[in-house]
C-alpha cells in the first residue's frame, strides 16, 4: 500500500452533484487521504453545499479562473502526496474506488498511471444517452503512444504518480472544458506521457458512475466539441511524426465523414474537424505548465469551513 494519496475534484456551478461526488469519496473504505476541491463556481452555491461538509481530508480552493485544465493544474500544485487520483464532479465513486487504485500500483511498481471503469449511474429516460464510459473487462498495461479513450480511459477516472508531472508537465490549459478548444486536455496529456514510454495500466477494479445522461437532441454538440480538441491534439502529433496519432486523425476524419460520431451529421462536423486540424499546428510547439513545487505556497486551511484564495498559490495566473 502507498499511503497517503490525493483525490482531485474540480467542480463548476454544480453544487448538488459535486456535494455527491464529494460524499461518495469521503465515504472510501480506503481512508488515508486529501481531497482537494477546486471550486470555479460564478456564485456561492457550491461553496455552501461544501461548507456542510465536515471532515478534516477536505481541501476546499475557490478561484475566479475558468477552465478544466487549468483547474486541474491549481488542485495538482497543491497537492501534497506522490499519488495523485481524478474523477468529475458528476460521478459518483465506488466506496472502493480508492482502495483499488492504490493496489494496482503496488501490484506493479513500475506503473506511473492508472484507468478505470466507468459506468452510467442510474437509468437515463428513453431517448437519453450516458458518454464518456468505459467498460472493458481486461486489464490493459501500455509504455506507447495509444489511443487514450480507447484503450486506457478518461480523465472521469484516471490517477497518475505525482513524477508524471514533473516528467512532462502539466494539462495545458487552452484545452478542455470551459476553453474555446472544448476538450482534449486529457488525451494530449496522456499521449505526451506515453511518447516518454511511461507506463500506464486500464485496470477494471477502479470503479466511478457518470451521471450525464443527455438527450439525442442534446449529445451532438458534444460529439461537435470532442472533433474539435481532438483532431487539434491528433494533428499536433502527427506533425511531430507520430505513427499512431496519424493513423488515429485518418480513422476520425473517415468517421466524421461517415457521419458516425454523432456529430448531427457532416456538415455541421466537418467545421470543428478542420478548424482543429489548423489549430494542431499551434499546439505543437505549446509547451505545457511545469510543476514548480519550490515556488508553490499551501494552502493553510485543512476543511471547508473558509475558502482558500487563489492568490495563495504561485504559477496559477
Amino acid at each position: 500500500m502507498l499511503g497517503r494519496v490525493s483525490v482531485l475534484l474540480c467542480t463548476r456551478n454544480r453544487p448538488d452533484k459535486a456535494k455527491r461526488c464529494i460524499e461518495s469519496i469521503l465515504a472510501n473504505s480506503y481512508t488515508d487521504f486529501e481531497l482537494i476541491v477546486v471550486d470555479q463556481s460564478t456564485d456561492d452555491r457550491t461553496q455552501a453545499a461544501i461548507d456542510s461538509l465536515h471532515d478534516g481530508r477536505l481541501v476546499y480552493i475557490r478561484t475566479s479562473t475558468v477552465g478544466l485544465s487549468r483547474s486541474r493544474n491549481i488542485a495538482i500544485r497543491a497537492s501534497r502526496t506522490e499519488t495523485i487520483l481524478f474523477t468529475d464532479d458528476d460521478c459518483v465513486c465506488d466506496r472502493d474506488w480508492i482502495a483499488t487504485v492504490v493496489r494496482a500500483y503496488g501490484d506493479d511498481p513500475s506503473l506511473m498511471g492508472v484507468f478505470g471503469k466507468v459506468l452510467a449511474y442510474g437509468e437515463g429516460r428513453e431517448g437519453m444517452f450516458c458518454p464518456c464510459l468505459i467498460d472493458r473487462p481486461e486489464q490493459r498495461v501500455v509504455d506507447q503512444p495509444v489511443t487514450p479513450q480507447h484503450v486506457l480511459g478518461a480523465g472521469n477516472n484516471m490517477s497518475f504518480r505525482k513524477e508524471v508531472f514533473r516528467s512532462v508537465g502539466l494539462f495545458i490549459e487552452t484545452l478542455g472544458a470551459g476553453t474555446w478548444m472544448r476538450s482534449g486536455e486529457d488525451t494530449e496529456f496522456v499521449y505526451r506521457a506515453l511518447r516518454h514510454r511511461l507506463r500506464f495500466a486500464y485496470t477494471p477494479e477502479p470503479l466511478v458512475y457518470h451521471d450525464n445522461w443527455l438527450s439525442e437532441a442534446d449529445y451532438p454538440a458534444l460529439a461537435r466539441a470532442y472533433i474539435l480538441g481532438g483532431s487539434a491534439v491528433l494533428t499536433a502529433f502527427t506533425l511531430k511524426l507520430d505513427k499512431t496519432a496519424s493513423n488515429d486523425l485518418a480513422r476520425s476524419t473517415y468517421l466524421t465523414l461517415a457521419n458516425r460520431l454523432g456529430a448531427g451529421g457532416v456538415l455541421p462536423a466537418l467545421g470543428p474537424l478542420a478548424l482543429g486540424c489548423i489549430m494542431g499546428v499551434r499546439y505543437v510547439l505549446a509547451s505545457p505548465p511545469r510543476l514548480l513545487e519550490s515556488v508553490t505556497v499551501w494552502p493553510q486551511r485543512r476543511g471547508p469551513l473558509s475558502s482558500t484564495p487563489l492568490s495563495t498559490f504561485a504559477g496559477d495566473d
